[in-house]
């Protein structure tokens, strides 16, 4: 009796404990309102990827970006931005477990300044908050998705 509570009680330890990030740089996450919000914001390449929460194409577009930035370990910080409100951007924040900045831009002000038309689409900026790339909405999406990749490493070739 004695072990098994004692087992129970490592366990419930264990589950409590923060996960390792497998050498991943951890970055503030949460809801912003804007870029200059973000902390890193033109001190590390940021990769605003544009979305609708009723889009599971954007959100596959985002998960994609997060899990590539992971996979090649680079210091860029992926942020998902949509005109949602913030409590659906909460919702999505929580059950998706997404550890890294939203932009709730309600008056869709980033929108605008990147001529967004239609998500998903991909801005790139360097680590002085310059475009560095756009996403080509003319391409099929698996060319768009191979550029972008190739330009978000591009970034870190010294």
């Amino acid at each position: 009796m004695k072990k098994t509570v004692w087992l129970a009680l490592l366990v419930a330890w264990l589950l409590e404990l923060p996960l390792s990030s497998g050498g991943r740089q951890s970055y503030p996450y949460g809801l912003y309102a804007s870029l200059e919000e973000i902390p890193g914001y033109r001190q590390r390449p940021l990769v605003l990827v544009f979305i609708s929460l009723t889009c599971h194409v954007c959100w596959e577009e985002l998960f994609e970006v997060k899990d590539y930035i992971e996979k090649m370990n680079l210091p860029a910080i992926p942020v998902g931005v949509s005109a949602e409100s913030r409590e659906e951007l909460e919702n999505f924040i929580r059950r998706y477990s997404f550890s890294y900045p939203v932009i709730e831009d309600k008056n869709k002000t980033l929108f605008r300044r990147f001529r967004v038309r239609l998500e998903p689409l991909v801005v790139v900026l360097d680590s002085r908050g310059e475009v560095f790339h756009v996403d080509e909405p003319v391409l099929d999406f698996q060319a768009r998705r191979e550029l972008t990749k190739k330009k978000i490493l591009e970034l870190f070739k010294n």
